[in-house]
């Protein structure tokens, strides 16, 4: 595969890695004729030799070093960043964890899935669901995994996987990705946009009960959960902002229409004057919505799906503030703010609709 200009890498980002490394990485290169990446990442003295019995342990295999530990996603950066520059026909990299847990034979298949797909970012994902995952594991990235869904539209199946094909145009642009420690891998899949994403199966190890990851489960699963409950916080203030401009529109077109386009006693001067000038603003919200506020969609699909929804919460509107006047007894004396608390619910649920339904996207 690094032959004709389509050059993949594998890279390794290592910390304190143990003995095994210089057989996997033997095993990665009997496998595929890849050029070999491993970065150093700050690692004490005594495991020197481990890294030079992995270069000296097959061709191509190269060492990048951290004279201080700068975490994984720096790691990745400075392999990102070599790479592109010693491969100008670079198609893109592979990256796993040092540890042994991503099989070759896994590596391999992510590798060609990138080959099959050059503008998809392939994650080998693991299966949560075994007895022997650790239970932190397990609940850590269900909780995450439905943020991202949120955040993003997508269905991540495997949101912490460090068995990535990453294209080189998707390494370019994450040179300059925030996050320089296990949040930089999460901020990469908040910008996937305009990638298309590949998920593949893969086999599920964790050895010593992943005791030998860096990973730390507290520590880190809430700064990374606080990434992207950033992330949601930021689409829902777009969300106010692109609601905000079409009432602006719908209100300055109606007083247009009413006073200066329709005559006084025009028939339908009121249905009119309001139609058109909802019919114009909610044009605007969906266009702002699809891509100021979710960046994402399907054309056709997505407009016809939120058309649908502005007439379901129409409904749902009018139905549940009838009911509310009948059944809620301090509604009758209030309706005004009944009527104003049940919007605001229906305004909150229609975010997240169309994050997940109208403007999501699925995977590959």
């Amino acid at each position: 595969m690094a032959e004709g200009g389509n050059v993949v890498a594998i890279v390794i980002p290592a910390l304190d890695p143990d003995g095994s490394l210089p057989a996997y990485v033997k095993a990665l290169r009997e496998r595929m004729p890849f050029p070999i990446l491993l970065v150093d990442d700050g690692s004490a003295p005594v495991f020197k030799a481990v890294f030079a019995e992995c270069v000296a342990a097959a061709p191509d295999v190269f060492l990048l070093t951290h004279e201080a530990n700068k975490g994984k996603g720096r790691a990745l950066k400075t392999a990102f960043a070599d790479l592109l520059a010693r491969y100008p026909g670079l198609l893109g990299c592979v990256t796993c964890d040092s540890d042994g847990q991503h099989l070759p034979d896994d590596v391999v298949r992510c590798a060609e899935a990138l080959r099959e797909n050059p503008r998809a970012l392939v994650l080998g994902c693991r299966s949560f669901g075994l007895e022997h995952v650790p239970l932190r594991s397990r609940f850590g990235n269900n909780a995450i995994r439905a943020l991202f869904r949120l955040a993003t539209g997508r269905r991540f199946l495997d949101t912490q996987t460090g068995l990535r094909a990453i294209p080189a145009a998707f390494m370019e642009r994450l040179l300059d990705c925030p996050g320089e420690r296990f949040e930089f891998e999460s901020h990469m899949l908040l910008r996937l946009n305009g990638f298309d994403l590949v998920q593949l199966p893969i086999e599920t190890v964790y050895i010593n009960e992943n005791r030998g990851s860096h990973f730390k489960p507290l520590r880190d699963s809430v700064r990374i959960s606080a990434i992207v409950l950033g992330e949601v916080l930021v689409r829902f203030a777009r969300f106010v902002a692109s609601s905000l401009l079409s009432f602006g529109v719908d209100c300055g077109l109606f007083g247009l229409l009413f006073y200066r386009v329709f005559q006084e006693g025009a028939p339908f001067r009121v249905s009119l004057s309001a139609g058109l000038a909802r019919a114009v603003s909610m044009t605007v919200n969906y266009f702002c919505n699809r891509y100021f506020v979710f960046s994402g969609g399907a054309g056709r699909r997505s407009f016809n799906r939120y058309i649908a929804l502005a007439g379901a919460i129409l409904a749902a509107s009018i139905l549940l503030t009838k009911a509310a006047l009948v059944y809620i007894p301090w509604a009758g004396r209030h309706a005004v703010a009944a009527k104003a608390i049940i919007d605001l619910g229906l305004f909150f649920a229609s975010f997240g609709y169309q994050r997940l339904v109208v403007f999501g996207r699925g995977a590959k």
